[in-house]
């Protein structure tokens, strides 16, 4: 193996100084070794090999100076045929192997030691840990033959990717994912963007390996996504049965503050007395009313109990379930197509109304255990209408609650797209499906690991005093899950938007490109592992280049991203090819316009005759 260069000048434990020539000068980011350091370990000397990283190449002329004019310079590099340049590079020292692990020398190089190329065994060997079961991320920047693999150990203190937009955090997201699940991982992606929608195909639209493993949940919405569920290879419906929340998680929900005590006790009793039924917010939103009006209002088409028995909540779930669709109806404009003999059913102990006499209602009596409707009840209610009225109109709610046992299943990813879909739902999603992970987690144990993955982490665990309604569930996995089983992977490309106490939990990283001087502050205060050498390389990464930091690496490594075998859905439109599209529009348009102007111009008989 022949020398690359040799150490020159003074040299230091975790730097050298080395001079090379243009020819055999090794690239920025190269790994080099130099061998035979002696190193003294307890009482005895031994000779190792040094691994270390070219941080900067340096090229300059010891003739050709900077106080020189432009007709010093152009008579010197005429009378010289050759003027060979001196190359000096900086090299920063990785460290040495000792047998499964990476220590930091204490002894220095001597000036003079020749410095080679580091062989391609010795980079995996010190990069990758735990091979036989790692997560293959892709190779070595400038070493696509070394392959880099992630311990999946790693996991368990928890992933932060960072990276600005654009960089490829997404596509690097999917390869991990991808390895992971093959591994046998449980993974669950929050996906506000639709970038993971599309793992079940390849780019030419060929099943991926995992294809029966990845399912699709999508919230029942108007809103039409970018990408369609045929795109997707179908998608199953996610809703939240309503009737499963208690009155703080409804209270949270719709923003009423703690203070609101009136509002929350309404809220309270409303529940309470609605009871054993299978009800919905409309259902909810009437009970409300009743008891602003002090119960004097009747029941929503039937008497219906304060607390009813177990025993008729089926009859009163499907009572409002044919309630909730007939108002969908007639909102939309459809007559009310609930039959005579479905009227006559409910109404079967009520007289006509068209034979009864008009009368006023008479005050619906609550049975005699029910408690009283006291002024703080109907003050309150009145004020939590306004509350409840906006949860009315949205589509999440639906008589089948989160799927836990499906997003929980051994080797699968599930993908909840929360694309279109306004924050404050996607907040809620969140928050209740964390929440029902970590209840089984505290309370009956995961039989498996569960890796839960946020994108856009900074718009669910911000920093700042806007928090959502996650945000308390998201710190508290990140600072114990790892004793339950839950581990998470945070995604951002804002990460000064970020609760710091969170992002420090995250003692992995992945980060990439990174221009913003905040983003790299926030980036520095959360990380233990990054050197101010590596947040300096940070904003020269090309995209699809990552730092890997923390356990999942024996030491900090610059990796290129492999291929994914998904497609990624969260890839840019092509501008070029849509405005061409455009002007190809427009030209038809002008074209049809001018055939119907020439026909119309023409006389009746004509184009009669040509039809």
């Amino acid at each position: 193996m022949d020398a690359v260069g040799y150490v020159v000048g003074e040299v230091r434990t975790d730097s050298f100084t080395f001079v090379t020539n243009a020819a055999i000068a090794p690239p920025r980011w190269e790994y080099v070794v130099v061998r035979n350091v002696q190193e003294r370990i307890e009482e005895d000397v031994r000779e190792v090999d040094v691994l270390a990283q070219v941080s900067s190449l340096q090229v300059s002329s010891r003739l050709l100076d900077t106080s020189m004019g432009y007709s010093e310079v152009e008579a010197i590099l005429k009378r010289l045929e050759t003027l060979p340049p001196v190359v000096v590079g900086q090299a920063k020292v990785l460290g040495y192997l000792d047998g499964r692990a990476v220590r930091l020398p204490r002894g220095a190089a001597m000036p003079g030691a020749e410095v080679y190329r580091a062989p391609d065994d010795l980079l995996r060997e010190f990069f990758s840990r735990n091979v036989d079961s790692g997560i293959e991320i892709g190779s070595l920047i400038n070493r696509p033959r070394v392959d880099v693999k992630l311990d999946p150990n790693g996991l368990r203190r928890h992933l932060a990717v960072i990276a600005q937009t654009g960089a490829g955090k997404s596509y690097t997201v999917g390869v991990v994912l991808e390895r992971l699940l093959e591994l046998g991982g449980t993974v669950v992606v929050f996906d506000p963007n639709s970038d993971y929608v599309l793992m079940r195909r390849d780019e030419r639209q060929r099943a991926t390996p995992f294809a029966d493993r990845v399912q699709v949940y999508r919230l029942p919405t108007e809103q039409h996504g970018r990408i369609s569920d045929e795109q997707i290879g179908g998608a199953e419906r996610f809703t939240v049965q309503f009737s499963k929340l208690d009155a703080d998680e409804i209270c949270d929900l719709t923003g009423i503050s703690e203070k609101a005590t009136n509002i929350r006790k309404a809220i309270r009793t409303a529940t309470e007395n609605l009871e054993g039924i299978d009800y919905t917010p409309h259902a909810l939103l009437h009970e409300l009313q009743r008891l602003a009006e002090g119960g004097l209002m009747p029941a929503e088409g039937f008497d219906q109990p304060a607390h009813p028995s177990i025993g008729d909540a089926d009859r009163f779930s499907q009572h409002f379930r044919e309630e909730t669709q007939r108002k969908a109806n007639l909102d939309s404009g459809d007559s009310d197509k609930r039959s005579d003999e479905d009227w006559d059913e409910w109404f079967a102990d009520s007289p006509d109304p068209e034979d009864a006499e008009p009368e006023e209602p008479e005050p619906q009596q609550p049975p005699a255990d029910a408690p009283p409707i006291t002024p703080d009840v109907i003050s309150g209610a009145g004020k939590a209408l306004k509350y409840i009225e906006r949860l009315t109109r949205i589509d999440i709610w639906g008589f089948e609650d989160v799927p836990m046992d499906n997003l929980l299943r051994p080797m699968s990813l599930s993908v909840i797209d929360l694309a279109g879909i306004d924050q404050w739902i996607a907040d809620f999603v969140v928050d209740k499906v964390l929440r029902e992970t970590w209840g089984r987690s505290t309370i009956e144990g995961l039989a498996r690991p569960v890796f839960i993955v946020l994108e856009e982490a900074h718009n669910f665990v911000s920093g700042g005093r806007d928090q959502g309604s996650a945000s308390f569930i998201i710190k508290r996995i990140a600072s114990e899950g790892r004793k339950f089983g839950i581990f998470l992977v945070l995604i951002t490309q804002r990460p000064y938007r970020i609760h710091q106490d969170t992002l420090s939990q995250c003692n992995s990283q992945i980060i990439m490109r990174l221009t913003n001087p905040e983003d790299q502050n926030a980036v520095r205060r959360a990380s233990e592992s990054i050197s101010e050498s590596l947040l300096e390389d940070l904003p020269g990464l090309n995209i699809g280049e990552a730092v890997v930091l923390g356990p999942l690496v024996r030491v900090p490594v610059m990796v290129r991203v492999g291929r994914r075998m998904s497609q990624e859905g969260g890839s840019d439109i092509d501008v070029v090819d849509a405005l061409e599209k455009a002007r190809d529009e427009v030209v038809t348009e002008q074209w049809k316009a001018e055939i119907e102007e020439e026909r119309a111009s023409r006389p009746r008989t004509e184009w009669r005759e040509e039809v």
